[in-house]
């Protein structure tokens, strides 16, 4: 186990990297693999291999990976199912540290196909070398600017988060949608069919990368359920593991089976080990990104109180509903604390028992009597984390917005700002809810350029909140 953790590294930071089956054929696997590493500057050595081509992308080409006169770390293979054998094994006598098989058409297929990842095994132990798939999407290292994979290479935005997937196009999709809101990983393993490294290997491996600091799953099988406990054990103390598990019911374990040969849903690990342990555990695939950021970006959670300040009452109702669903609590504010806040400019139709609305007040032009507001609760002591609701308004504005919009867009953004603001004041969460993305509303979008985060959805919200003050209950 130790020599093979020694070896990953080759997977995230080549020196030079042959991409066997590389091609300018639009659509292919060839295409978009090679369309990733151009994509950001490599400092590595590139080596297409296409026999029917003397340049791949203006570079030139080798028609077998052999005849290549520099050493190679790293190998691609995108080639036809029945060429991949051959593929590995010229690999392993030029002497290749890790092999990354694209194609599918193993044991996600037949017994059959298991059978054929079984030799590539083989092949690869002989030479001392490791396999990442088959049937994966590729991988990427942000940070090495190394990027042979097909996510949208416009669409990636480094952070301190790693990802392990057995399952990769669909995590490509969060990360387009993430991408606008700031959200992404730094560093992407994709393992599909696992015939030689699993999850497990590179759970573990981030787990001692001082540069990540907390790591995302999509898994559909633990194919070794108790060495996976024994290491997510050891890395959970150190940094978060927030995990999506697909495959709980019988037809969804079926498609898992048909997706990378998974052949078991939750068996050998049970959710609730998976919380004893300080996993965090994300419902809903769409919540891997905003359940990541928030552990490693919010302070803690300490207690289940939520305070509410809101733009709209209605909000106010479905937050509460939604918090309280998951164990929060949204409390009455003490009265002296309501005194306070009358205090501020609050008039008497306007709610200061917790949610706060601020529409009945009509203090939403006030940027710094909204922010004082948020200062008065967040450092009450009556609260342990905050949400600002409903602001940002639809549409986005031109070059000459007429005065009266600039300065309403100003109060929105100095608003926002100023929450923000007060998280890292109070050292509690504060949470931006709005019904808008950076493309619908001009606030929002101005301000998620500033670094704030924001959440568009009532149920995102509470399952941040609730999963932060889970986690932290066990660390």
């Amino acid at each position: 186990m130790q020599e093979k953790r020694k070896d990953l590294d080759v997977f995230l930071n080549p020196r030079s990297v042959a991409i066997i089956g590389a091609t300018e054929r639009p659509g292919s696997w060839g295409s978009f693999i090679m369309e990733g590493i151009l994509s950001r500057p490599f400092r590595g050595k590139i080596y297409p291999v296409n026999r029917r081509a003397e340049k791949v992308y203006g570079i030139p080409s080798y028609g077998d990976v052999r005849e290549i006169p520099g050493r190679v770390d790293l190998v691609v293979v995108v080639t036809p199912e029945q060429s991949v054998k051959d593929a590995v094994r010229a690999s392993g006598e030029k002497r290749a540290r890790g092999v990354v098989i694209i194609t599918a058409g193993f044991g996600e297929v037949s017994s059959s196909g298991s059978e054929k990842q079984d030799e590539l095994s083989e092949i690869a132990r002989s030479f001392n070398m490791n396999i990442l798939g088959p049937n994966v999407s590729g991988v990427f290292n942000l940070e090495a600017d190394f990027n042979p994979s097909g996510s949208p290479v416009n669409h990636l935005i480094s952070t301190p988060l790693a990802a392990v997937c057995q399952g990769g196009y669909a995590f490509y999709d969060l990360l387009a949608s993430g991408f606008y809101r700031g959200m992404g990983v730094g560093k992407f393993i994709h393992t599909g069919n696992e015939c030689d490294l699993t999850a497990n290997d590179f759970l573990e491996y981030f787990g001692e990368q001082p540069d990540v600091k907390g790591i995302l799953m999509y898994m559909e099988t633990f194919r070794n359920g108790s060495n996976f406990l024994e290491i997510a054990r050891k890395v959970a103390k150190d940094k978060p593991i927030v995990l999506y598990k697909g495959g709980k019911t019988n037809n969804s374990a079926r498609a898992a089976s048909s997706h990378t040969g998974a052949l078991s849903g939750i068996r050998g690990v049970h959710e609730g080990v998976l919380k004893q342990i300080g996993i965090v555990n994300a419902p809903t695939m769409e919540l891997l990104l905003p359940l990541g950021h928030a552990v490693v970006e919010r302070p803690p959670m300490k207690g289940r109180r939520v305070a509410i300040v809101t733009m709209g009452g209605s909000w106010g109702v479905a937050l509460s509903d939604s918090l309280e669903a998951l164990g929060l609590i949204v409390p009455e504010f003490g009265t002296g604390l309501q005194k306070r806040l009358r205090g501020l400019g609050m008039p008497a139709r306007a709610s200061t028992k917790n949610p706060i609305d601020i529409g009945a007040s009509g203090l939403f032009w006030d940027a710094d009597r909204m922010v004082e507001i948020g200062r008065e609760v967040i450092f009450s002591g009556e609260a342990d984390g905050l949400i600002l609701h409903g602001v940002g308004r639809p549409g986005r504005i031109g070059q000459s917005p007429p005065p009266e919009r600039e300065s309403f867009l100003d109060a929105q953004k100095q608003t926002i700002l100023g929450f923000a603001a007060l998280e890292e004041a109070a050292k509690i969460p504060v949470l931006i809810g709005t019904r808008y993305s950076p493309w619908q509303s001009q606030a929002i979008h101005e301000v998620t350029g500033q670094g704030v985060r924001t959440y568009t959805r009532v149920e995102e919200i509470a399952q941040v909140l609730s999963s932060l003050y889970r986690y932290w209950q066990r660390h």
